[in-house]
């Protein structure tokens, strides 16, 4: 399991960097007018909230599936509020922006949707795997 956690956490980070470097440059070639100050917030928002939700998978219980859909969806709700205060925030610090600024964050929250749902079906598959790995077998064997 600790394995797992690295590479999600190796390839979360190379998912963010390129998402981010590759928004930045889609935005400042071809929709200059949406680009927005304070554009490196939103990368490491979800930057930082998907190292969190990799993270608390390893402190999960693996005997449990329905503890991981619990904490699945407790970290969704999480996301949800946490994307709205912050941008509740940018709205408050900068007003004109913020048309520009919730089109971008909506993006990448859509992508880090996506990323965040692949996570999660590779950690469902590594823990079917596991638990099948240490069930006896369904047929005896004769001897």
């Amino acid at each position: 399991m600790k394995k797992l956690i690295i590479n999600f956490l190796i390839f979360h980070t190379v998912v963010m960097a390129v998402t981010g470097v590759g928004i930045w440059l889609l935005l400042e070639t071809f929709f200059p007018t949406l680009l927005v100050k304070g554009y490196y917030i939103i990368p490491l928002f979800f930057y930082l909230l998907g190292i969190l939700f990799i993270t608390q998978f390893r402190h999960s219980a693996i005997t449990h599936p329905t503890k991981m859909v619990n904490l699945y969806m407790l970290l969704k709700v999480i996301k949800v509020f946490v994307s709205f205060i912050t941008i509740l925030i940018y709205w408050f610090i900068h007003q004109a922006g913020i048309r520009s600024f919730a089109i971008v964050f909506i993006i990448f929250y859509l992508i880090d949707l996506v990323w965040e749902t692949y996570i999660y079906l590779r950690m469902e598959k590594y823990i079917r795997n596991k638990s099948e790995h240490n069930k006896p077998p369904k047929e005896q064997i004769e001897l």
